[in-house]
């Protein structure tokens, strides 16, 4: 691993940057930049981080993270691999389907209800409709025209506003209803949640950290663009709004020591592990 630090640490010097510059490009402390640089990868926070790390050091000075991250595989593997298994250990049960078909069912019964009463109540109405053949060619008596008494009472005569007569005042015209947001779990394959978004056009993302926790937030899909990558300090937050991103994948460190919000809708990372999460929320 001496090697290894001595390379990125020869990449450093080549491209005329200090550890300073390194910290302000990456977010990374700079006294885990220094280990990285001495090969004492024990001293960073985890074998996860260790990853991270060294990937975003590689990257700001122009080495192949691929290549540099093959280097440290043989060292960092086998907690990688016992941690993988721990995941698959607490993997949470998939959401039930039976009940998606049972609200199908009921919805369609209602529907012909509500089908089979709409035809009675036209039935009804088509009842009441008076016959007006047997009024037609019935004489009025023009001979002993009917006398008007003046003094007789007239029925109230209907208002302006139509009260009085049947017809009921002028309504305002109701507003449409905007579709709420929702946020809903769709599936999960090791460490990749996978969620959509409905109700809303864009998307926006915040997180606040409940301890300090390393994350990264990519525009698009896992190899997307990634627009940010910090370690979050305990009591801080940040909040990304991705107007034109139809895709949003989160990267998270220790995802129970945060709290994500998606436009507002809160999503749980409490019963998540304390290991790399990946998050995909995908416009709908």
């Amino acid at each position: 691993m001496t090697e290894l630090g001595e390379t990125l640490k020869q990449a450093r010097i080549k491209k005329g940057l200090t550890i300073d510059d390194i910290h302000q490009e990456t977010k990374i402390q700079s006294r885990y930049l220094e280990a990285i640089e001495a090969g004492n990868l024990d001293a960073l926070p985890g074998h996860f981080y260790a990853r991270a790390f060294v990937k975003s050091y590689a990257e700001v000075v122009g080495i192949d993270p691929d290549t540099i991250l093959e280097h440290i595989q043989p060292e960092i593997g086998p907690l990688v691999e016992e941690q993988v298994k721990s995941l698959r250990r607490h993997r949470p049960a998939k959401p039930p389907v039976q009940a998606g078909r049972w609200l199908s069912r009921v919805l369609l019964y209602l529907f012909a209800v509500l089908i089979l009463f709409v035809i009675y109540i036209a039935w009804a109405k088509l009842d009441e409709v008076p016959d007006v053949n047997s009024e037609i060619g019935q004489p009025t008596d023009t001979a002993n025209p009917p006398i008007v008494d003046n003094h007789m009472s007239t029925p109230n005569q209907p208002n302006q506003s139509g009260q009085g007569n049947g017809i009921p005042p002028n309504q305002p015209p109701k507003e449409e209803q905007q579709p709420k947001p929702t946020l809903n779990f769709i599936s999960q394959k090791g460490n990749l949640y996978q969620y959509e978004m409905t109700g809303v056009s864009s998307l926006t993302v915040k997180i606040s950290a409940n301890s300090a926790c390393w994350f990264s937030v990519l525009k698009g899909g896992g190899n997307g663009e990634q627009i940010d990558s910090f370690t979050m300090s305990k009591g801080n937050s940040k909040e990304w709004n991705l107007a034109e991103a139809k895709e949003v994948t989160i990267r998270l460190g220790s995802a129970p020591d945060v709290e994500i919000l998606v436009n507002g809708q809160p999503l749980d990372t409490s019963k998540m592990p304390r290991a790399l999460q990946i998050i995909s929320v995908v416009l709908k």
